[in-house]
């Protein structure tokens, strides 16, 4: 298959299901779809700096579990890209979003070449992985898988995993590649250890030797540089605040948050909310109007009229119809459950989704005294 685009075929049977876990992982590498799905990868694509099993895990985790939203994190070549795409094409649903700050030229006429069923499966985007999570958090994405393979520096992969933490779906899988680098296995072990509740699929991370750090480490998988994390199976919320990212809203003050909990927990609950009002193009709700992309803006003109301006004139002169659309309203907001003494973190089964009236400005915070039962959405202001 060497330099070769093999035809689109299904590399598994339909009755070929395996948990994703140790036992599983383990049953998998003695079956026959182990062998088809190797062999198959065996030089292809090759433009895939990875080994031909590695290709062949992320292969069968994409089509095991079947993400409606992946992320690639190093696009380089996009012969991964290839490998998860042809992946979504057989599991029949899902879509990868995978991003390269450096791939802006190289990779977009690689990704056109690709059969069109493989190239709609793939978005690209020459951005920062910074950048990407700050705009998959605005906009709710939410991961069933991603695959971390890009600055391998410590500070780096563990920020790519934090950042890809905060934006997984319940049960969804982190692929950490180039362990046997100090930088993600350290990342790896580090944010295992504080963050317990989520597991190691393999039961391998545990065994680094603190006192030999350069030694090669032991894969989640053999003949490959992988480590596999599965997040919980539900958001945890304990006393360290958890906040989903910034949000774009029409409106900015939060009255009230619903709270899809999945477990009993009884204790206080702390919620903190900061919204924002930002002009389009300006550096601030009442920056210089030559930034405005809108000729004619009522907002940047009453503001170039007068650089004294304060934020509040300035959003009473933008709140005319047809300025509105310049406006940029963002919200964060933060959560965090002191448990009492007998009680455990709160659980929750989907992302929190906070109540907003029309108030442009606010920042608020509130404790709440709750004993929490699993069940319909329960609202607290």
């Amino acid at each position: 298959m060497t330099g070769l685009q093999p035809p689109l075929a299904p590399l598994y049977q339909p009755n070929e299901r395996f948990e994703i876990s140790a036992a599983g992982l383990d049953d998998w590498q003695r079956s026959e779809s182990f062998k088809r799905t190797t062999v198959f990868y065996l030089s292809y694509p090759a433009r895939s700096l990875l080994s031909h099993a590695s290709r062949a895990v992320l292969h069968h985790l994409i089509v095991m579990r079947r993400p409606r939203l992946a992320l690639e994190i190093g696009t380089y070549q996009a012969g991964t890209s290839e490998v998860m795409a042809r992946a979504l094409w057989e599991a029949g649903q899902g879509h990868l979003e995978t991003i390269d700050p450096y791939g802006a030229e190289r990779c977009p006429p690689i990704i056109a070449a690709l059969p069109t069923e493989l190239q709609q499966r793939i978005s690209f985007s020459p951005v920062t992985s910074a950048l990407h999570f700050d705009q998959a958090m605005s906009r709710g994405a939410l991961y069933d898988l991603v695959f971390i393979d890009g600055n391998h520096e410590f500070e780096f992969a563990r920020f790519d995993l934090e950042c890809a933490a905060r934006l997984m779906r319940p049960g969804g899988i982190i692929v950490l590649d180039n362990v046997s680098q100090s930088g993600p296995r350290l990342a790896t072990k580090l944010f295992l250890e504080s963050n317990p509740d989520w597991r190691d699929i393999a039961d391998v991370v545990r065994w680094i030797n603190p006192d030999d750090p350069m030694a090669s480490p032991i894969p989640s998988v053999g003949r490959t540089d992988f480590y596999l994390i599965e997040a919980p199976p539900h958001h945890a919320v304990g006393d360290v605040p958890r906040s989903f990212g910034n949000v774009a809203c029409d409106r900015a003050e939060v009255d009230g948050i619903d709270l899809d909990l999945a477990a009993p927990a009884r204790g206080t609950l702390h919620l903190q909310v900061y919204a924002h009002l930002r002009h389009a193009g300006t550096r601030g709700a009442a920056g210089p109007a030559a930034l405005c992309p809108r000729p004619g803006c009522g907002a940047c003109s009453a503001a170039a009229r007068s650089a004294a301006a304060d934020r509040g004139a300035h959003r009473r002169v933008a709140a005319s119809g047809r300025d509105r659309a310049c406006l940029h309203r963002r919200r964060r907001s933060g959560l965090a459950f002191a448990a009492d003494a007998l009680s455990g973190p709160a659980y929750l089964k989907r992302s929190y989704s906070a109540d907003s009236t029309r108030k442009e400005e606010a920042s608020a915070h509130a404790t709440r005294r709750v004993v929490a039962s699993p069940g319909p959405p329960a609202t607290t202001g």
